[in-house]
């Protein structure tokens, strides 16, 4: 029985829900790493007093002047984050199996 739990556990840490979730957990670390989160939140409160529209031509600049690290990981975790959210809206739709004892 030790082997079968082995094998469940294996294939639950590198099934594709483990996979999205480490490269959600990795591009986060790597663009807290590359960026300096903390002065993009600063100045990005600043301009949010202009308006939406001065919002928006902020996070546009910032993603096309960013590091070409912080824009990889940027689409990493997006992808990621998509796929673990399109995982979850799939389970929950999923007729739930009930098992009586």
């Amino acid at each position: 029985m030790g082997n079968v739990g082995a094998v469940y556990i294996g294939r639950a840490l590198t099934g594709t829900r483990a996979l999205a979730v480490y490269a959600l957990i990795l591009s986060v670390w790597a663009i807290g790493r590359f960026a300096w989160v903390a002065k993009v939140f600063d100045n990005f409160a600043m301009v949010e007093r202009a308006g939406m529209g001065a919002s928006t031509k902020f996070v546009v600049y910032a993603l096309e002047h960013a590091h070409l690290g912080v824009q990889i990981a940027l689409l990493v975790a997006a992808v990621a984050f998509v796929a673990l959210i399109a995982d979850a809206v799939r389970s929950l739709a999923a007729p739930q199996q009930h098992y009586s004892f």
